[in-house]
């Protein structure tokens, strides 16, 4: 493939919103894209990796709060079946 093609390939895919089929492609082809594009592709599955991770962690402190929450929960219940 010519440089125009992988770019109007790499393009049509990201319009196309296909995300599994963009990084497939980008991968088998990763070596035909001229270095610049290449650091550009690095970086952004870089940063992708960083906000599934920031994601990641957001949900385990809201898992954590929920617990946290439940555990007062019960413990209120206690103490007024306690009082009952």
């Amino acid at each position: 493939m010519t440089r125009n093609e992988l770019l109007q390939e790499m393009e049509r895919l990201v319009v196309a919103g296909d995300q599994k089929a963009y990084e497939e492609f980008v991968l088998a082809h990763f070596t035909e894209f001229p270095e610049e594009v290449q650091g550009k592709i690095l970086v952004g599955f870089y940063s992708e990796t960083l906000d599934k991770q920031e994601g990641s962690a957001m949900i385990a402190q809201i898992r954590q709060q929920g617990v946290e929450a439940l555990e007062k929960i019960e413990q209120i219940q206690a103490a007024i079946e306690k009082k009952e």
